[in-house]
């Protein structure tokens, strides 16, 4: 089984939040504290390797709310795990209710202190099995109350209309579902690797030493009983002592200290990992990248060897401590496990070396606003297949940094790097990054549309700076009827368009409408033509020749170098629009900081 969605309602950050997932790959951006370790947190509650506790503390609950709910919905149903209930020998009780979602947060109490105790159907082992196979979701539902245990419950719809609540079921019935490694960003071995009979690495471990041959098992035996002398040795003085000042007390055959446990069973569970990177010791002690690469690879190992059902990756910031190169190769390893199968990971990342070689739809946005958590996703139905074809040739870019940002100047080419400048310069060097802007080069004027479209679509604000000649035929996706057939009226009379300096009487009012109005939607055209046409062009003819340096994009990111305060006048002739959308934009940043963001609904909505 896979995750589809995961809903939360009132936990920590979040307010009302309903996640898609994707089978395969999941990346989860957005700024630190906007919420993306509480949706890790969230489903670590759910589906991890400990039952949750059974009461939270306060701060659990977004806003001092009452109760809080995380939901998983499983899918593809018919991929898990029979053997436990094959070997159940019980038989399993369900509550046989009407396909409502608010029935996903009832205890089987609650159900029967309402009366549906008489719709608890008992079925044996196979009957469940059927039964799970013919789901077309499963559903795994914490619900908290201040105050009150936790009601963890697990519930099926076959598609008969129905919802089948288990009465009863175990950490293994769940293990069955889902196998999952949860790695959040402080990497904690003790609770990440545990070896218990529910956990994957327990099993992993378990496995391996079950399995060892004749001859392993002989030393081993050897080996625990000299152990068992030396240590009865060395605890023999305290071991008489305190035998004689309990014996009048308590009466006993035998007392021994002893170092572990000498069963083939147990002793495995004494099993830790050690390192030599230049300093031997144990894992527990090495650094938070290492972890997260010896705690993947050892859950691909495991899911590779033992278990032949889906498995999920959850990793939460695993760039953590690695340099660059180290961030692509752990990057690619976590792609490796989803090769050939029906694996899912789910990451959370700010770092663009794991946002290579991904598709839109398997991105979500979060960010925060007035304290509560929002995401952005783009769906399969939020754009047609030719669009998406687009997209998929701009997440192929190096533009990987738009998807981290809350804002998005798109510029065609090398009016990246002036215009960076120009804002330190009419603000301060500080004013994009605070305010979490990228300025992209998109390379080409037919991409502003689809990028714009895109970046929206993850909750983005977007500004277009664009040439003159973006009026030829590409400003036309941003204008309504009334206006496209005002601007082909235009070039009609003016024969394809005359540069705006030429333009005179009702040309001029024409255009200048059409300027207004995308400029009121973000968009900014160039009334010179393009960024060349904004140079001292004896200056920078000068600066080149000097330079030896030629190319648009080239003179100008020299530019871009040299450009300060005390000169812009002297290289640049910007005053008649260029410094106005730099500082239309610096005003409008400033004041969508102090703009409150709307209350989402309150309703606890069906997870499909």
């Amino acid at each position: 089984m896979i995750i589809s969605k995961l809903k939360i309602k009132n936990y920590k950050s979040i307010q009302d939040m309903t996640l898609e997932f994707v089978k395969g790959k999941n990346i989860i951006v957005g700024q630190n504290n906007c919420g993306k370790s509480n949706i890790i947190s969230a489903i670590n509650l759910v589906i991890g390797e400990k039952y949750p506790p059974k009461r939270f503390e306060d701060n659990f609950y977004y806003n001092n709310s009452n109760n809080f709910t995380i939901a998983l919905e499983l899918d593809s149903c018919n991929e898990f795990d029979i053997s436990y209930m094959k070997n159940y020998n019980k038989k399993t009780g369900l509550y046989c209710l009407e396909l409502n979602s608010s029935y996903l947060t009832y205890s089987p109490d609650d159900l029967d202190e309402l009366g549906y105790a008489n719709n608890v159907i008992w079925k044996s082992s196979n009957e469940v099995i059927n039964i799970i196979k013919e789901a077309k979701y499963v559903y795994i539902t914490l619900f908290s109350k201040k105050n009150e245990d936790t009601v963890y419950t697990l519930s099926m719809d076959i598609g008969d209309g129905h919802l089948y609540k288990f009465k009863y079921f175990s950490q293994e019935l769940l293990s069955s579902f889902i196998t999952s490694a949860i790695i959040p960003s402080e990497r904690n071995l003790k609770s990440e690797l545990v070896v218990n009979n529910y956990s994957w690495y327990g099993k992993l471990i378990k496995n391996v030493w079950q399995n060892m041959n004749e001859k392993d098992f002989e030393q081993l035996y050897l080996h625990n009983k000299n152990l068992s002398i030396v240590t009865n040795s060395i605890f023999e003085g305290l071991t008489n002592e305190l035998g004689n000042s309990v014996k009048d007390a308590i009466p006993y055959n035998k007392l021994e200290f002893k170092l572990i446990q000498d069963t083939k069973t147990d002793y495995y569970k004494g099993i830790k990992i050690l390192l030599d990177d230049g300093y031997y010791s144990l894992l527990d002690d090495k650094g938070s990248g290492i972890k997260s690469l010896i705690i993947i690879e050892l859950f691909k190992l495991y899911c590779k060897r033992y278990h032949k059902y889906s498995s999920c990756l959850i990793v939460e910031e695993p760039e953590v401590f690695l340099h660059p190169q180290a961030r692509s190769v752990l990057s690619k390893k976590i792609d490796q496990f989803l090769d050939g199968n029906n694996n899912q990971t789910i990451i959370t990342t700010h770092s663009e070396q794991f946002l290579s070689n991904f598709d839109i739809k398997q991105l979500t946005f979060i960010t925060k606003k007035n304290n509560k958590s929002e995401k952005y996703k783009i769906l399969e139905k939020d754009f047609n297949e030719k669009d998406f074809q687009k997209i998929n040739i701009i997440t192929k870019t190096e533009n990987a940094e738009m998807f981290f940002a809350d804002t998005v100047i798109l510029v065609e080419g090398g009016e990246k790097y002036i215009l960076k400048e120009l804002f330190k310069i009419y603000k301060d060097d500080l004013f994009l990054d605070y305010n979490n802007v990228s300025v992209i080069k998109i390379g080409g004027k037919s991409y502003f549309n689809i990028y714009k479209k895109m970046l929206e679509k993850l909750g983005k604000k977007v500004y277009i700076i664009a040439d003159y000649d973006n009026f030829k035929n590409e400003v036309n996706d941003f204008l309504p009827n009334k206006l496209q057939n005002m601007l082909n009226e235009l070039k009609g009379r003016t024969t394809g368009l005359k540069k705006y300096s030429e333009l005179t009487g009702q040309d001029k009012m024409d255009i200048d409408i059409l300027f207004e109005y995308l400029k009121q939607n973000q968009i900014y055209i160039l009334h010179n033509g393009e960024l060349e046409d904004y140079y001292n062009k004896q200056k920078i003819e000068s600066i080149k020749n000097d330079n030896n340096i030629s190319g648009k994009e080239v003179v100008a990111h020299f530019i871009s170098t040299i450009l300060n305060k005390n000169n812009i006048n002297e290289l640049l002739n910007i005053d008649n629009d260029f410094k106005e959308y730099v500082q239309l934009i610096i005003n409008d940043l400033l004041k969508n900081q102090v703009i409150d963001d709307s209350n989402d609904s309150d309703n606890f909505e069906n997870l499909k």
